[in-house]
């Protein structure tokens, strides 16, 4: 195979299933997902949660000062994230986790090994009652987002947990949509923020995370990256 063949043989998808149901007779249905985006999702370590955690506080308090005053701008802004912080911890550090999780997402979704990153920036987003991220998309060829607080309000929803998005959930999800309306063809999924879930998908797909009621803060991570 050639450098030709070999560069366009990464764009046919693989026969390999991503989910398999039992039928009632027995018999066995793949389902396949080859033209789709593919979302990964990892449950971080709590010490790299907590690292993280300790690391913004810090920040925050310098940058508010200890009576913590807020202006509108400081709920909806963000926090990069500096070069030395995410090196540090060697093999733990954020870069080398994060680096790791690309690599096996990566192996799977393009069927191809990592042989180098270059990470665009890392940065921290809070969300406070009411305060919302609308649809976008991130500069990076992957991004992820790593939840790092969650207000105990989005775990005593039920009834805004039973609406969906279009109906204008306010339950703090993120939000995954490809845009459009297609037959025999999903177009929008959610999942429940947790504290230590890390999601690593195209930084072109669109996203956005909802707002919630009650008090306290939704925080979170996120980056863009280039690979090889």
């Amino acid at each position: 195979m050639d450098d030709y063949e070999r560069r366009l043989a990464r764009y046919e998808a693989a026969e390999k299933a991503c989910a398999r149901e039992t039928l009632d007779d027995g018999s066995v249905m793949d389902f396949y997902s080859p033209f789709g985006p593919l979302i990964a999702r990892v449950q971080a370590p709590m010490s790299l949660v907590d690292n993280i955690n300790s690391y913004i506080d810090r920040k925050i308090e310098a940058h508010e000062g200890p009576s913590g005053a807020q202006s509108y701008a400081d709920l909806l802004g963000s926090l990069d994230l500096e070069e030395s912080f995410l090196s540090s911890g060697g093999e733990a550090s954020l870069a080398r986790q994060t680096t790791h999780w690309i690599a096996r997402y990566l192996g799977y979704a393009d069927d191809r090994d990592l042989n180098s990153v270059r990470f665009e920036n890392f940065w921290m987003v809070r969300h406070f009652p009411g305060t919302f991220s609308p649809v976008h998309f991130h500069s990076g060829e992957i991004s992820g987002v790593l939840y790092l607080k969650i207000p105990e309000s989005i775990e005593n929803e039920p009834a805004e947990l039973r609406k969906s998005y279009i109906s204008a959930r306010r339950a703090g999800y993120i939000t995954f949509l490809i845009g459009g309306k297609q037959r025999f063809s999903k177009s929008i999924i959610s999942f429940k923020p947790v504290v230590g879930d890390f999601y690593i998908f195209p930084g072109w797909l669109l996203h956005a995370a909802e707002p919630f009621d009650g008090v306290g803060e939704r925080r979170s991570m996120s980056f863009n990256a280039f690979v090889e």
